[in-house]
């Protein structure tokens, strides 16, 4: 049976780079969706251009909760939050019954099945610590071998920078030939829909790319498509809504 996903961006992207680049992310996810599923990205109303910290990240989150339940209204069937950080995972999955996925948090599980010696390429390679303490939390701490940056910040990549792909491909090199990365993951989502990335990638350095979209949209159609959510023991709704008095 035919799944409806919403690939819920994290910036009003729509007025920052403009509703073609909305269209065109929309597009990618739709190639790469199974026959007959429905996907579509939505932009937020208010929120940061772009997620470069953990601030950014904290401040997007009420805008992600105001959002999520209405997508759970209109019938979709799965929510991706469109961050490799996965803002609002959490709290989302307590407001909804049906699964909220998160692309750092999926793309990070499929590439402790690949490999052995995971590295993450970021937009500016700050972060070692949040990585490695995310990875831990998700059980995949011994796995971290580095994080590498590419020089560029989210909104470049977003832009599609002149030479991206090739400072990406550097990095890449360094991970596998300095760090002994036998697997990649793009550790960030503007990365992630750079066209040809993965195939670039993986020909100059011969290792498996996990690219976060991928990843995340194929997990939500698995997920969606076996019936399955997440458990209301791990997350319960919380006790304002089961009462009825909103989260105002």
């Amino acid at each position: 049976m035919p799944v409806r996903i919403v690939y819920q961006l994290t910036s009003p992207m729509d007025k920052t780079i403009g509703s073609q680049e909305v269209l065109r992310r929309q597009t990618v996810l739709r190639d790469y969706a199974a026959k007959d599923n429905e996907v579509v990205a939505e932009p937020t109303a208010t929120g940061p251009a772009a997620i470069e910290s953990a601030r950014d990240a904290a401040i997007v989150v009420p805008e992600l909760i105001r959002l999520a339940p209405l997508a759970e209204e209109r019938g979709f069937d799965a929510i991706i939050i469109g961050c490799f950080s996965d803002p609002g995972i959490d709290a989302l999955r307590e407001l909804l019954r049906i699964p909220v996925i998160g692309p750092g948090a999926a793309s990070l599980h499929l590439a402790a099945q690949l490999g052995t010696r995971i590295s993450v390429l970021t937009p500016a390679g700050r972060g070692l610590g949040r990585t490695a303490a995310r990875m831990r939390g998700l059980g995949l701490g011994a796995l971290l071998v580095s994080v590498r940056g590419i020089g560029l910040s989210v909104m470049e990549l977003a832009r599609q920078e002149p030479g991206a792909l090739d400072k990406a491909a550097k990095a890449a090199a360094l991970a596998v030939e300095q760090d002994q990365a036998d697997v990649l993951v793009l550790g960030c989502m503007s990365m992630a829909f750079l066209p040809g990335i993965c195939e670039t990638l993986s020909e100059r350095v011969g290792v498996p790319i996990v690219n976060p979209v991928i990843a995340a949209l194929k997990t939500a159609e698995m997920i969606a498509g076996m019936k399955l959510a997440h458990s209301k023991i791990a997350y319960p709704l919380p006790k304002r809504q089961e009462l009825g008095e909103g989260l105002g």
